[in-house]
């Protein structure tokens, strides 16, 4: 579900060739999203986490790494949870399959129209059920959380959720963050940690003391479920 009050397009003027890749790819990709996620079995640990945020805060933060994009896109598919994207030709390709999905993007990025994406994400998290925020995204370095995620928390008032997506068998792309796509027949783990609580302020220490101790959880919630880093 789209609220008026948060913006979902980008400002950037996309060529010719990519509008025609920007109308057939999503369709393509959601396609092979089913196709490859109704072959897995889903095993779901710590979901009791995040209907205890619901109940006690309606609205719920989760922290994933931006690699396990894909397999999210099936976990929450239908949910109308929000995340952020890019206003770049990748992160219009990736607002378009969240759509598809049953999910939305608002846009922004930590690298263009930051400010403007942090704020509309917290804008989200009072009118999504949930805001899904990739914490290495959208360049890297792979694994290692960026301090939106503790400004996030700060802002919004709600503890961060760490959210880990792990195919037992899957292919990884040749990109920075080795993307994830499940193989047909696996079993894929949606695993909640337990939350992290948010900074005491915006003070630089304050948010560097989230911003680790969030990703030291999801990091290690993988390893957990046989993802090491």
């Amino acid at each position: 579900m789209r609220h008026p009050e948060l913006s979902y397009t980008s400002p950037v003027r996309f060529t010719a060739a990519q509008r025609v890749q920007l109308a057939l790819l999503p369709p393509l990709a959601k396609g092979a999203l089913q196709l490859l996620c109704r072959t897995c079995a889903m095993r779901v640990v710590g979901r009791e986490i995040l209907e205890d945020a619901l109940k006690r805060d309606g609205h719920a933060v989760l922290a994933i790494w931006h690699e396990t994009l894909f397999i999210a896109c099936w976990g929450f598919r239908n949910t109308g949870g929000h995340t952020l994207t890019s206003y770049s030709y990748d992160g219009e390709l990736a607002a378009r399959l969240v759509h598809r999905v049953g999910m939305e993007a608002v846009r922004g990025s930590s690298s263009r129209g930051g400010g403007e994406g942090l704020r509309q994400l917290v804008m989200a998290t009072r009118l999504a059920p949930f805001v899904g925020f990739t914490l290495d995204g959208p360049r890297g370095p792979r694994r290692v959380a960026k301090p939106g995620i503790a400004l996030l928390s700060a802002r919004s008032g709600l503890p961060v959720i760490p959210h880990a997506y792990v195919a037992a068998r899957a292919w990884r792309l040749n990109s920075w963050d080795r993307f994830a796509v499940p193989k047909p027949f696996t079993t894929l783990t949606m695993a909640y940690g337990p939350p992290i609580p948010p900074p005491k302020s915006e003070h630089p220490d304050d948010v560097e003391a989230t911003r680790a101790a969030v990703e030291q959880a999801l990091n290690r919630l993988h390893a957990e479920h046989g993802d090491p880093a």
